[in-house]
């Protein structure tokens, strides 16, 4: 055998290999055994293996065990939650047909379903997220699909998804749930009758800030295929790579939500009294949107925090957040150093009014020691006093 051919040609190690941690297998070009096994590679891109974009060892064990925390029959990987988002609403929306969305949601949801949507034919309409079982007056046989987020990313209202699916299971209406803020360990959608849940992977599925991925899971076969069809049509896939990191992240899942919860949960009662903070939003308060519903299908809450500020902090918000040095500045959240997002007016609404007039500012909570991060917190707040109006002092 030539050097040339040695260079391709790797004899396998002897003897048996047992490791705790999932090998990565990289591929590109999945090869057969037979003609024939080649022939009818198409098939296998459900459950076996025909091309690295559709599936590795890595990316199916990945995918089996967010469907075994979502408790779903199946799951699959995407290249974001954001995909898996506009993936499966493609796959069961066409023209003439309406899309419905929380008025809530994530707001990259915005102008792909007014500008995207639109473009194919596909009305979308945004509804109130606290609507509940009234949502049946939005129901029709031109709906297709009705979207949940609950919590909301950014406002944090809860929904009562119960209500909501079984309204759409009456009328045979397919409903999505983004469960981002929850992850399966907080709330398991498909339980409280939601057909489809998704997550944005990146967040604290993966929790390290170093990957963008997105899950869906489903427990329905037909649905699987189809969304699997469609992410193929598009192009979809993730690398073994980064499927690798995300399974070494889900190890400490747990420990991580729990410590994020605790440590943002010492820090509300602080903050609800602040002068300079108006309103402040956590599915664990009474006052939050929703607390009820939260209490009732969640185990628990995570480390997102929204606080509606006074008017008059404006002209010192950006020296208050950039004087908290343990919260770097940043849209993501859900890793394991604290983040900071800031918005001088709440996200656009078109279906109900806006909470408050703003600024909000969004705290993701990481796993700092809670002390330094309270004391961060204090020398923000501190210049946000500073702008209080004499006649309030």
């Amino acid at each position: 055998m030539h050097d040339e051919t040695k260079c391709l040609k790797f004899a396998a190690a002897e003897g048996a290999f047992a490791s705790l941690s999932v090998p990565v297998h990289r591929a590109s070009t999945i090869v057969f055994e037979t003609v024939e096994a080649y022939k009818n590679r198409r098939s296998a891109i459900y459950d076996g293996y025909s091309y690295g974009l559709y599936g590795t060892p890595t990316t199916r064990t990945l995918e089996n065990a967010i469907a075994a925390l979502e408790g779903a029959s199946r799951a699959m990987v995407v290249p974001s939650g954001f995909a898996a988002i506009a993936l499966t609403t493609l796959t069961f929306a066409a023209a003439g047909q309406r899309v419905l969305f929380p008025d809530n949601a994530y707001d990259t949801v915005r102008p792909f379903a007014d500008r995207f949507l639109g473009r194919l034919g596909i009305k979308p309409v945004f509804y109130d997220p606290l609507i509940g079982s009234k949502i049946d007056a939005l129901l029709d046989s031109s709906v297709q699909l009705v979207w949940v987020e609950s919590p909301g990313s950014m406002t944090l209202e809860v929904q009562d998804v119960p209500a909501i699916s079984a309204a759409c299971r009456e009328k045979g209406i397919m409903t999505a749930a983004d469960n981002t803020y929850a992850t399966p360990l907080r709330c398991k959608p498909l339980d409280l009758g939601i057909d489809i849940s998704i997550c944005a992977v990146s967040k604290y599925i993966s929790g390290h800030s170093d990957v963008v991925m997105g899950s869906i899971a489903v427990n329905d076969e037909a649905v699987f295929r189809q969304l699997k069809d469609h992410s193929r049509f598009m192009g979809q896939g993730v690398s073994a790579d980064e499927a690798s990191l995300v399974l070494r992240g889900m190890e400490t899942m747990a420990i991580r939500l729990d410590r994020c919860e605790a440590t943002a949960l010492s820090l509300l009662d602080r903050l609800v009294a602040h002068e300079a903070v108006r309103e402040v939003r956590h599915p664990s308060l009474l006052s939050n949107p929703g607390h009820s519903f939260w209490a009732r299908d969640f185990s628990g809450s995570t480390g997102l925090i929204t606080l509606f500020l006074e008017p008059w902090t404006k002209p010192v918000l950006a020296s208050a957040i950039e004087a908290m040095n343990q919260f770097a500045i940043g849209a993501s959240w859900g890793g394991t150093k604290s983040v900071v997002a800031v918005l001088e007016q709440p996200p656009l609404r078109t279906a109900t009014a806006a909470p408050h007039d703003g600024p909000v500012v969004r705290l993701s909570i990481g796993l700092e020691h809670p002390g330094d991060l309270t004391a961060s917190l204090e020398e923000g707040l501190d210049i946000l006093l500073s702008a209080r109006p004499a006649a309030m002092a």
